[in-house]
């Protein structure tokens, strides 16, 4: 009773205490990484929610604070996009990361809803069971509903080492989100019960420290080549401005032909490094040629345009040129970003998107891989493309290094090109596999297959990586059964929840 009077002469202060936490544990994930801030925030939560737990829409409204201002601190940098863009500026951006984060928090607030719902005691081992599953499967709908945007789930929180990376080639991010949870419930049961608290950090545990011992036992070595990765660094806003169309691809020429490139095997361009059809190229008379008669093989991001039923349809595209057999092999964007290479329900909504043009980029139809060279198959991703494994499950494994370019540069100086690395480190764990990543403005690098930062350019930097690769291939627990895994996991503890019900239903019925 006291507690509830003190709550509520508190409440206007509490609902504002709340946002700030959640803002505060934002800073658990790239490129702060003080991943504590995290965990005990959440911790925090359920200690302050099991004080009030007969009040489950304070709880839900609660909840939903808290991950409002978590999702703001972590998906900030989509507001200066509409600034680059000059699409509404700050205004409407700082709009739209509202309205953004606001369906993503709707998740966590029905997570904590639930789990007080239909727990009467909090200090059982199956309230933390509970916990575990009902949190990592509204992360699960969370990043997989609409048009899926597995950006923020709980285990995003260990990309700092590699050693915290070990964990997602056996579970994958859905998998290690179940790790994750266990973890956090576990720092709550100290409050409590230190054996249960135990219990629920065996498995954070064992995965960190015993996984890692397994990983690279098989280990293959593929072949060696040299690649240069062009980081020219041009700002969004300069990148289709007509008045700068010459002094960008001298500046690309530039990078691309500095001493040592006629010698290199595979020189890479970020994101869409030319803004017109790369056809023209092939076109004697053409301007723009980077020096391909000494080049031997170059991957560029780049414009495809294909006319369907005297409709032209437009590819955010990346090509691999190869000159010395004369042959040109694509891939187009299979996952294209909403509001920004399409408008979802164009039919109802009167928008423009945030890239140039009117008309909507068009979704490439099939996952493929490059047959490189005889023993090197090259998969290729752009953009965000590599937080979707399961574009690529179709593949059966058969490719050996990604390349992954992007063109970050529609958000500055922010958190999101360092998230959009991170995740590239989670991709390459998983797969174990080499992973190339070139970036406009950055990040660009080199990732092995435990995702050891071998080289890299800082964000904001010009310049080019030249490094002779060692290609290494992992034979991943993950590769090979992908999320099967953690369905497997996700049924037992499901069984586990709600067997004891069922059974007891039974018996009363017989």
């Amino acid at each position: 009773m006291k507690n509830k009077k003190i709550l509520s002469h508190y409440s206007m202060y509490i609902w504002f205490i709340i946002f700030v936490i959640g803002a505060i544990s934002s800073f658990g994930f790239a490129p702060f990484h003080f991943f504590p801030l995290t965990i005990f925030s959440y911790v925090l939560l359920i200690y302050f929610f099991k004080n009030i737990k007969k009040e489950k829409k304070k709880i839900f409204l609660y909840a939903f604070l808290f991950s409002l201002g978590k999702h703001i601190g972590l998906l900030y940098w989509i507001g200066i996009s509409f600034q680059t863009a000059n699409s509404g500026g700050y205004l409407i951006g700082g709009l739209a990361v509202i309205i953004l984060s606001g369906f993503l928090s709707i998740f966590l607030a029905l997570s904590f809803y639930f789990l007080f719902k239909f727990n009467k005691s909090y200090t059982n081992i199956h309230f933390g069971i509970y916990f575990i599953f009902i949190f990592t499967i509204f992360d699960w709908f969370k990043g997989n509903i609409l048009w899926g945007f597995p950006w923020t789930p709980i285990s995003t929180l260990w990309t700092f080492s590699n050693f915290s990376l070990y964990p997602f080639s056996v579970f994958g991010v859905w998998g290690y989100c179940l790790i994750t949870y266990s973890l956090i419930i576990s720092f709550y049961y100290i409050f409590f019960s230190f054996k249960k608290s135990v219990f629920f950090l065996l498995p954070f545990l064992f995965s960190n420290l015993v996984f890692p011992n397994f990983l690279g036992i098989v280990e293959k070595n593929i072949d060696t080549i040299s690649v240069r990765i062009v980081q020219p660094n041009i700002k969004q806003e300069d990148k289709w401005n007509k008045e700068k169309l010459i002094q960008n691809y001298e500046k690309l020429t530039r990078l691309i032909t500095l001493p040592g490139y006629d010698k290199t095997d595979l020189i890479i361009l970020p994101e869409t490094a030319i803004n017109f059809n790369i056809d023209k190229l092939n076109e004697s008379n053409h301007k723009y040629d980077f020096g391909l008669d000494y080049i031997k093989n170059i991957i560029i991001g780049a414009l495809r345009t294909k006319k369907k039923d005297n409709e032209i349809n437009i590819f955010n595209s990346l090509y691999l040129i190869r000159t010395q057999n004369e042959s040109t092999l694509y891939h187009d964007k299979l996952k294209l970003v909403p509001f920004g290479e399409f408008i979802p329900f164009r039919k109802f909504l009167n928008l423009n998107k945030l890239t140039s043009g009117q008309l909507d980029f068009s979704k490439g139809e099939e996952a493929k891989y490059f047959k490189f060279s005889p023993r090197i198959n090259i998969l290729p991703l752009i953009c965000y493309e590599v937080i979707f494994p399961e574009l690529t499950s179709g593949l059966n494994n058969n490719y050996n290094l990604i390349v992954n370019i992007t063109n970050d540069a529609w958000y500055r100086n922010s958190s999101g090109p360092y998230q959009h690395f991170s995740h590239s480190k989670i991709r390459a764990v998983m797969e174990g596999t080499t992973l190339i990543r070139a970036a406009n403005t950055g990040v660009s690098g080199i990732i092995s297959p435990k995702g050891i930062t071998i080289s890299k350019l800082s964000l904001g930097k010009e310049g080019i990586i030249d490094y002779r690769l060692n290609i290494k291939k992992i034979k991943t627990v993950y590769s090979n059964f992908r999320e099967r895994i953690f369905y497997l996991i996700m049924l037992t503890l499901f069984i586990l929840i709600y067997f004891p019900f069922f059974y007891n239903k039974y018996k009363k019925v017989n």
